[in-house]
């Protein structure tokens, strides 16, 4: 359970550079503000996948890494529709659960809290949703998201070589995904998870991620390879999401932040679609498929 929300807290780890004089002095410096952060998705195919998480972000001078969220806030996710131009939130209203509320899931999410599910809310492509949350403080927090039409995954194609990088017994397995872009725009994230169960609690259980557009190349038939090899006999499960595109801009701009070079690079600003709080809602336009590589 260690890494179902690991991308979550790239989010707090935020640094300050701290130089060395050689005349030792003292700074009084203000507390450091701590904002609130949301990650949020809805999707069409896996409930556990549609949640909320709502934390705070580490404070500069007392960090704290627990994993622990804000619990005892009102969270709810409303179906829309879309007329013209228009979009109107007057759809299903779902609510959703503190994870603290449910018996037995200190257990199951043992150092997490500020977890909410709703395993009844079944996104639909080609719909937006609203988020709404007031925590206990009163603090408001919203966010709007789309989950667009499904691009389905064509075909998982590999190919086994005579080598033994990734497991010493077992031969090196390459691995192909092919899926056709439509003519329209479109965004995906690309999820791996390396495991022969498919059920994730969480986006962050994934093993890999991917984050890219069809700008360079649009309307056709596309591949995307894994240059590092599995092993013969694995099971891998791949998650085609189709994402809006200030979803993709805020998760663009979180991989480059998490990827930053450290404390010592130049700071990356993220590019959030939450209002009241920093994080994304993000609508996730799920096609999934499992291969065994026999």
């Amino acid at each position: 359970m260690n890494t179902i929300f690991k991308n979550i807290s790239y989010l707090f780890l935020i640094t300050f550079l701290l130089a060395g004089c050689e005349k030792e002095i003292t700074v009084t410096l203000p507390d450091a503000t701590q904002d609130y952060v949301v990650e949020a998705s809805v999707n069409q195919k896996f409930p556990t996948l549609s949640y909320v998480f709502v934390s705070k972000s580490v404070d500069y001078f007392n960090p704290d890494l627990s994993m622990r969220g804000i619990s005892g806030a009102t969270v709810f996710i409303t179906e829309g529709t879309i007329s013209g131009k228009d979009t109107f939130y007057t759809g299903t209203k779902y609510q959703m659960t503190d994870i603290a509320t449910i018996p037995g899931a200190d257990t199951l999410f043992k150092g997490f809290s500020g977890i909410y599910f709703n395993l009844s809310l079944a996104g639909k492509e080609q719909t937006p949703y609203l988020l709404e949350i007031k925590l206990p403080d009163g603090t408001l927090i919203t966010g709007k998201t789309y989950i667009p039409k499904v691009v389905p995954i064509d075909s998982i194609q590999y190919t086994i070589k005579d080598t033994y990088t990734a497991n010493k017994d077992k031969k090196d397995a390459y691995v192909t995904l092919f899926f056709t872009d439509p003519p329209e725009q479109n965004n995906y994230r690309l999820e791996t998870l390396h495991s022969t169960d498919s059920l994730m609690i969480g986006w962050g259980a994934a093993d890999s991620y991917r984050t890219f557009d069809d700008q360079t190349l649009n309307n056709g038939s596309r591949f995307v390879n894994y240059n590092r090899p599995f092993s013969q006999g694995d099971t891998l499960n791949f998650y085609l999401n189709s994402i809006g595109r200030k979803e993709y801009l805020f998760w663009l701009s979180f991989n480059k932040a998490a990827n930053n070079g450290g404390p010592f690079a130049t700071p990356v600003t993220v590019a959030s679609n939450i209002s009241g709080a920093i994080g994304s809602f993000t609508g996730y336009g799920c096609s999934f498929r499992q291969t065994i590589l026999n």
